[in-house]
């Protein structure tokens, strides 16, 4: 299985923790985020990483070349000019696989890829998105609605009822026709539902995320906790 892993932002809302570094780099245990990550996904079955870089991309390739082996490929597609989420994954495109999962460098997600991945290989959709519901997350907005298995609304609205859980997969054929260009993923995936091309999977779990301050003190609260 491949992985995409959205990596190319600023981190603007933690600066105040990651200092002038990428946000995947802010140390738990004197640990990096990103490798705790990468360690999540290599027990779940990837072999094959694409990390999507732009800001101070040479931090982040300097830690990861660390963990190269002759049983993983790891890839960068590197970002010349801000490109926004959508843009990042056009732009690695040609290291694309016929179907690969995406999610983002501040993520930290403990699921069943492979159920994923086999579900996916069934159904007659280019995406398949993963949703959690709201009353799981209570410290995350919801921003999906979702009314008899059906998307209603991507974004945030007191009517939504699901979360994006933060991980995709996707057919590669989902963008042979577009341009490098600065896009968002969300107006990509908005796109997909207009066409009725995405299919949703929901997941009764906890997710935890370093892309908030709060996300951040539970990820650390997790770590210490394991490591009682």
């Amino acid at each position: 299985m491949q992985i995409i892993i959205l990596n190319g932002g600023k981190g603007t809302r933690v600066k105040s923790i990651s200092k002038k570094d990428p946000k995947c780099l802010i140390k738990f245990k004197k640990k990096p985020f990103i490798i705790y990550q990468y360690d999540l996904l290599r027990k779940k079955g990837f072999k094959d990483f694409v990390y999507c870089l732009g800001y101070k991309y040479q931090k982040i390739t300097k830690t990861l070349n660390k963990l190269k082996s002759d049983k993983v490929n790891i890839n960068y597609s590197i970002e010349k000019k801000m490109l926004d989420t959508g843009g990042a994954l056009i732009n690695s495109r040609k290291k694309l696989n016929n179907i690969f999962f995406v999610t983002y460098g501040d993520s930290y997600l403990n699921i069943n890829y492979k159920k994923i991945y086999n579900l996916f290989k069934k159904r007659e959709c280019d995406c398949v998105i993963t949703v959690v519901s709201k009353s799981l997350v209570s410290n995350h907005e919801a921003n999906i609605t979702i009314k008899k298995n059906k998307i209603i609304s991507y974004g945030k609205s007191i009517k939504a009822n699901y979360i994006d859980y933060g991980i995709l997969i996707f057919k590669k054929k989902f963008l042979f026709r577009k341009k490098i260009q600065k896009i968002s993923l969300n107006n990509m995936v908005k796109d997909l539902i207009e066409k009725n091309k995405i299919c949703i999977h929901r997941v009764n779990k906890k997710f935890y995320e370093i892309g908030s301050l709060h996300g951040i003190k539970e990820f650390k609260k997790k770590i210490n906790n394991e490591l009682l």
